[in-house]
């Protein structure tokens, strides 16, 4: 775990703009508090089996399908862009975490809020992030340009 001034460092650096939102320093203040609040909230409306889904059953479905994002995506399938590492294009893995696998076009673009660039490419987190633009929860959402999406054949990796 890093240390707390390598910590501050690594989030001044790479999430200055949620840094800014008095929201979210809210929750990385308190993520503790709530984390507790929220198992107690739990348990008081359905007893242990929901602390057990809702807080750790939970927890290992969302690490493990980010691990498996940063695996098999670098593993399986196929590229659309020719970039510098051995990010892949993964359908089953996308499946699985709602358009996360489509790891090679966020590698060619990695400040794109979508990830499935192709018609076929399913994502559906950035249909879920243009609804909360919709609503204005969310703004200055990233694609990329369409003058950059100069598709090379799919192909394996």
């Amino acid at each position: 775990m890093p240390r707390a001034k390598d910590w501050d460092e690594l989030t001044d650096r790479y999430t200055p703009d949620l840094l800014r939102q008095p929201f979210y320093r809210f929750l990385g203040r308190f993520y503790l508090e709530l984390s507790a609040l929220m198992a107690i909230a739990l348990y008081l409306v359905g007893g242990w089996p929901f602390v057990v889904w809702g807080m750790c059953v939970r927890l290992v479905i969302t690490y493990h399908s980010t691990w498996l994002v940063n695996s098999a995506s670098h593993k399986f399938g196929y590229r659309n862009f020719d970039v510098t590492d051995l990010s892949t294009n993964c359908w089953w893995v996308a499946l699985v975490t709602y358009g996360e696998g489509w790891h090679n076009n966020h590698h060619a673009f990695p400040t794109s809020a979508r990830h499935g660039l192709r018609d076929w490419e399913i994502d559906l987190s950035y249909g879920f992030i243009r609804l909360l633009k919709s609503v204005g929860l969310a703004w200055d959402v990233r694609t990329p340009p369409t003058g950059k999406l100069k598709f090379e054949s799919p192909r394996a990796a």
